[in-house]
C-alpha cells in the first residue's frame, strides 16, 4: 500500500512542474522586459526554475519605447533590429541573469539611434529529472527493481512535456508565423500538445514583411501595431487554430497601412493523469 501511495505522489509531483492557469491547462510562467540602451535587463526565476528565452531583440521597431528626454532625431528610425543572441547564449538554463543593453554587446543595427533590449522569456521548472532520479533511488535502496521499472514506465513520458534543449533543458517546442492581411494564421501542434501563445502583434514594424507587390506608401508606417490578444484567447489549449489576420477580428491599428499578424508560441505536452 505504501509503495502505491508513493507511485502516486511521485506522479502527482510531476504534473505540478507548470503552474495550472484558469481555463485547467498546465502553462509555464510567461515573463517580459525592456532595458534601455545602457541599463542592464536583469532575467529572473523563482528557484527550481529556468530561464528559456522565446524573444530577445536589440535595436528600435516603434518611437514610444526608452524615448523619454531623448531627442527625437534619436527614435525616428523605427525600422531597426536585430536578434539579441547574447541574451540566448547567457541566460538560458539558468535562473537569473543579468545582460547589458549594449551596441558593444549586440551590435550596432543603425547608428544614431537610441535603442533597446526586448525580452520575453518563460520560466521552466528543472526539478523533475532530479526528484524523479531521487524517488527512483530511493525504491531501489528498497530492492524494488520491480517497481522501479513500473514507476517509470508508469511516469516517465511525462518527462517528454518538453522538448530539449541543447543546454540540457527540457523545453516546449516554439514556433513562430505570420500571416498577410487577408490571409488565415494556422497554429498547429502534434497530437497529445496544445498551443500556448507568447506573444501576436497585428500591424506593421518594419517595411519589408508581408511587402511583395505592394505599394510604397502601403509600407511606409513602421509604427503601427496592436497586441491581437484575440490569438491567445481563441487558440491557447488548443492542437490546432485558425485565426484570419484582418481588421475585422483585430481592428485597424493604421488606416492604409498593409498590414500583418506576428504570433510566436510553444507547443506543450498535455498531461495526462496518472492511473488510480
Amino acid at each position: 500500500m505504501k509503495f502505491v501511495l508513493f507511485t502516486l505522489f511521485l506522479c502527482g509531483f510531476i504534473l505540478e512542474i507548470n503552474g495550472k492557469s484558469s481555463s485547467g491547462a498546465w502553462l509555464p510562467e510567461k515573463k517580459s522586459l525592456v532595458a534601455c540602451e545602457g541599463t542592464v535587463a536583469r532575467l529572473h526565476c523563482e528557484e527550481g526554475q529556468a530561464i528559456y528565452v522565446t524573444s530577445a531583440t536589440y535595436g528600435r521597431s516603434n518611437r514610444f519605447t526608452c524615448y523619454v528626454g531623448i531627442p527625437a532625431e534619436q527614435t525616428k528610425n523605427t525600422d531597426c533590429a536585430t536578434r539579441a543572441e547574447s541574451v540566448f547564449q547567457r541566460c538560458e538554463g539558468r535562473s537569473a541573469c543579468n545582460v547589458l543593453a549594449s551596441s558593444a554587446v549586440f551590435g550596432d543595427p543603425c547608428v544614431g539611434t537610441y535603442k533597446y533590449l526586448d525580452v520575453i522569456y518563460l520560466c521552466e521548472s528543472t526539478l523533475l529529472l532530479v526528484n524523479l532520479v531521487s524517488a527512483a533511488a530511493l525504491i531501489l535502496h528498497h530492492k524494488m527493481m520491480k517497481f522501479v521499472l513500473f514507476t517509470l514506465f508508469l511516469c516517465g513520458f511525462i518527462l517528454e512535456i518538453n522538448g530539449k534543449s541543447s543546454s540540457g533543458a527540457w523545453l516546449p517546442e516554439k514556433k513562430s508565423l505570420v500571416a498577410c492581411e487577408g490571409t488565415v494564421a494556422r497554429l498547429h501542434c502534434e497530437e497529445g500538445q496544445a498551443i500556448y501563445v507568447t506573444s501576436a502583434t497585428y500591424g506593421r514594424t518594419d517595411k519589408k514583411t508581408c511587402s511583395a507587390r505592394r505599394p510604397a506608401d502601403q509600407l511606409k508606417n513602421t509604427e503601427c501595431f496592436t497586441y491581437a490578444e484575440e490569438v491567445g484567447e481563441r487558440c491557447n489549449g488548443k492542437q490546432w487554430c485558425k485565426v484570419k489576420a484582418s481588421n475585422y477580428v483585430f481592428g485597424d491599428p493604421c488606416y492604409g497601412t498593409y498590414k500583418y499578424l506576428e504570433v510566436e508560441y510553444i507547443c506543450y505536452e498535455v498531461p495526462q493523469s496518472c492511473p488510480e
